[in-house]
């Protein structure tokens, strides 16, 4: 187990800002834990602009990662790349930028494109065994494009909301959990003697 003196021999070479996030993330963290960041952070001289500038650094954190997976989706292009391309190895280089970069959205949109496309080559490629008849490559292909637009609006209209609602309820979790934060603050300042 780490010792109180560790904590503090450590802590003394974290930026205020590290700090700060220990003490916003208190539950992450033991108690001891926060009291030597709170005492660190006490004994350096930290103004209210230190503060000031690690909460807007955090407001852009929280803007960036709702930015990522809830708006920036893929572009028309780039859909019709994962369907028509769906072979992994052929998009392996795109969706290892979208996960590096924090893209969930987008990466779960090209894994949507991909499958759906794959599952549509399968379908039209099985129906001459289904409708006993050939089809014509120009009949395949128009038929293969056809299936892009079903597939395009289930995206829009599926998969997207159901991603927006999921980011909904983790703010409201959040929220939830940071009301009742200041209830028990409120409660605890309420019993303290003035």
């Amino acid at each position: 187990m780490i010792t109180k003196e560790e904590l503090q021999e450590k802590y003394a070479t974290l930026s205020p800002d590290k700090l700060m996030e220990i003490i916003d993330n208190k539950f992450d963290y033991t108690e001891l834990a926060v009291t030597v960041a709170i005492q660190e952070l006490s004994s350096r001289n930290i103004t209210e602009d230190d503060v000031k500038s690690y909460k807007d650094k955090q407001v852009e954190k929280v803007t960036t990662f709702v930015k990522r997976n809830i708006v920036d989706d893929l572009n028309l292009l780039q859909k019709n790349l994962f369907f028509f391309i769906w072979f992994p190895l052929l998009t392996y280089a795109f969706r290892r930028n979208f996960a590096e970069d924090g893209y969930l959205l987008k990466l779960k949109q090209a894994n949507y494109y991909s499958w759906a496309g794959f599952i549509s080559v399968i379908l039209i490629g099985s129906s001459p065994v289904v409708f006993e008849a050939e089809l014509s490559t120009p009949t395949t292909i128009a038929i293969w494009i056809a299936c892009f637009i079903p597939t395009y609006l289930l995206d829009e209209f599926f998969n997207r909301r159901r991603q927006i609602e999921k980011m909904q309820r983790f703010f409201e979790r959040n929220r939830a959990g940071s009301k009742i934060e200041e209830a028990k603050e409120e409660a605890e300042n309420d019993d303290m003697p003035r």
